[in-house]
């Protein structure tokens, strides 16, 4: 199985010349290689594995959105229970990337706590 990317090419020049003028200082510089067709890049083996896994959490964390946006507590608990498992599966296959991706993969913490609305009531008598 393989993912296939499909990538658009930057246009900021006019496809004539193929240069560009860059306002703040005022050189000419080269951009045909922006502006040219780009191919689809198929993705396997371990780069696949990447991917697939940060789609995976980048589902989730819209899920987290839509959970706290609903209050609804048992779906939030749900999902942050599953979310440590789907970060360390990314961090895993994204140490096993070769050759090294050039972002750095960074922290991927999230605070939680069970109660979604323990910062809005005080519960003191």
């Amino acid at each position: 199985m393989s993912a296939i990317l499909k990538t658009k090419p930057l246009h900021g020049s006019s496809a004539a010349s193929g240069r560009e003028v860059s306002a703040s200082t005022g050189s000419v510089g080269d951009v045909s290689s922006l502006t040219a067709e780009s191919v689809p890049v198929a993705l396997v083996g371990d780069r696949l594995l990447a991917f697939q896994s940060l789609q995976l959490l980048m589902r989730l964390d819209r899920e987290l959105l839509k959970a706290r946006s609903q209050w609804n507590q048992d779906w939030f608990r749900r999902l942050m229970r599953i979310r440590p498992r789907a970060v360390r599966r990314l961090s895993r296959r994204w140490e096993r990337l070769t050759p090294t991706p050039s972002i750095r993969l960074g922290t991927l913490r999230r605070r939680y706590h069970a109660n979604l609305a323990c910062y809005l009531y005080d519960t003191r008598p």
